[in-house]
C-alpha cells in the first residue's frame, strides 16, 4: 500500500502527523473545560491534523505538497499569536499581537509570490524564503512575553499545575527549533535539486512530537485548574 511504504520510507515525519491526534481526542474531552485560548488551541490541532494528513496523502502519491504549507503557516501564526492574546494582560501587548497577525499575512502572502516564479506551477510551488523565520521569531517573543508578565504578576501559584504553562513549553519548543531549520525549508522543501541534510531534517518532526505531547499534558489538566482565564 503506497501509504504504508510512505511511513516506512519517512517513519518520524509520518508518525508526527499521528501523533496530532492525541491532544486532538483530548481537546475533545476537555473542550467544555476551555477557556477562549484553549478554543483556538484546539481549532490549531483540528486544523493541523488535516493539513498533516493531506499533505501526508499528496507526498505518498508524490504530488508536492508544499503549497498546503505555505497557506498553513498563515493559519498556524494566527491561531498561535492568538492564543496568547488572550492571556496577556497588557493592552499594548494584546494590540501588538492583532497587528503583527495582518502585517505577517501580508508578508507572507508577498514572500510566497516573490519565492516562486510561477504561482501556477504546483508541481514545483517552493515554500516561502523569510515567512517562517519570521514566524518562528515573533511566537518566541510572544511566549518570552508571556513569561515576563508572569514573573512580574506572580500570580500564578502552581506554573507546574497550570494548563497553558505546557502549552507555552510545547509552543517554545517547537518554535525554537523551527527558527534554526526554517532557513533551509526553502532549499529542502522542493521537488527537484533538494538540499540534503540527512538526519538533521529529522530534527524539527521529532521536537515537534515532544511539542504535542506538552499539548496533550497542558489540555488534560484544565478540568482541575481554578486559575485559568475566564471564557
Amino acid at each position: 500500500m503506497v501509504y504504508l511504504r510512505f511511513f516506512e520510507r519517512y517513519p518520524l515525519s509520518s508518525l508526527a502527523v499521528f501523533v496530532i491526534a492525541i491532544p486532538l481526542v483530548l481537546s475533545v474531552y476537555r473542550y467544555r473545560y476551555f477557556d477562549k485560548s484553549f478554543r483556538l488551541l484546539f481549532i490549531f490541532l483540528s486544523l493541523d491534523f488535516v493539513v498533516g494528513l493531506m499533505m501526508f496523502h499528496l507526498a505518498a502519491h508524490r504530488n508536492n505538497n508544499v503549497w498546503l504549507l505555505n497557506g498553513y503557516v498563515l493559519f498556524r501564526y494566527s491561531l498561535t499569536s492568538g492564543m496568547f492574546y488572550y492571556y496577556y494582560q497588557s493592552e499594548r501587548l494584546k494590540r501588538a499581537v492583532l497587528v503583527s497577525i495582518v502585517g505577517f499575512v501580508c508578508i507572507s502572502l508577498l514572500d510566497i509570490y516573490l519565492s516562486n516564479e510561477n504561482l501556477a506551477d504546483w508541481h514545483n510551488h517552493h515554500s516561502g524564503k523569510y515567512s517562517q523565520v519570521l514566524e518562528s521569531i515573533l511566537i518566541i517573543f510572544w511566549v518570552l512575553a508571556y513569561f515576563y508578565e508572569l514573573i512580574k504578576h506572580l500570580n500564578i501559584h502552581n506554573i507546574v499545575g497550570y494548563p497553558f504553562f505546557w502549552v507555552c513549553a510545547g509552543v517554545l519548543i517547537f518554535y525554537s527549533t523551527n527558527v534554526f531549520y526554517a532557513p533551509f525549508m526553502y532549499y529542502i522543501n522542493r521537488w527537484e535539486n533538494d538540499l540534503k541534510l540527512g538526519f538533521m531534517e529529522k530534527i524539527p518532526y521529532l521536537f515537534e512530537i515532544v511539542s504535542l505531547i506538552l499539548f496533550s499534558v497542558g489540555i488534560w489538566l484544565t478540568r482541575s485548574h481554578y486559575d485559568i482565564a475566564e471564557s
